[in-house]
């Protein structure tokens, strides 16, 4: 019988080994991360670098992105891929945290749209796709939590 010390998930500093498996957090994370990172890059070819202003938006699909939300894209991608690739516990974290961003900015999205408080020419498919991601994030936290204790 081995202790939770030495079990093949993890190490005795406590730190995820290599071989975690990949659990359903880590799949939601990497799946979402890489996708709002590809989005995030799709986004600049469109809108280029070099004008941050509102003028400076495009649609990509539905939705309208500009410099800024470019770049929201990538560093909630990227939080959410570096988090599954550390472990499970990373991705539990982070999923929970993001998908609390997402949530917000889909609740909150709606009174900011166009005014002077949204930076990231947000529109109504946006906070459909925010609280889609956060409920599909905070859905897998929550569907997953009591294994966490196993």
């Amino acid at each position: 019988m081995t202790s939770s010390a030495t079990s093949p998930r993890t190490r005795p500093d406590g730190a995820a080994r290599a071989t975690d498996r990949w659990t359903p957090v880590r799949l939601a994370g990497a799946g979402l991360g890489s996708v709002y990172l590809l989005v995030g890059v799709a986004g600049f070819v469109l809108t280029g670098v070099t004008s941050w202003s509102m003028q400076n938006s495009a649609t990509l699909l539905l939705f309208q992105i500009n410099p800024v939300h470019n770049i929201a894209h990538l560093g909630l991608g990227g939080a959410l891929l570096v988090g599954a690739l550390l472990g499970t516990d990373s991705a539990r974290s982070v999923d929970r945290l993001v998908g609390f961003v997402f949530l917000l900015l889909g609740l909150v999205g709606p009174f900011v749209m166009g005014g002077h408080m949204d930076p990231i020419a947000l529109n109504s498919p946006d906070h459909a796709l925010h609280l889609g991601t956060a409920a599909v994030l905070l859905g897998v936290v929550w569907a997953t939590r009591s294994r966490q204790a196993a």
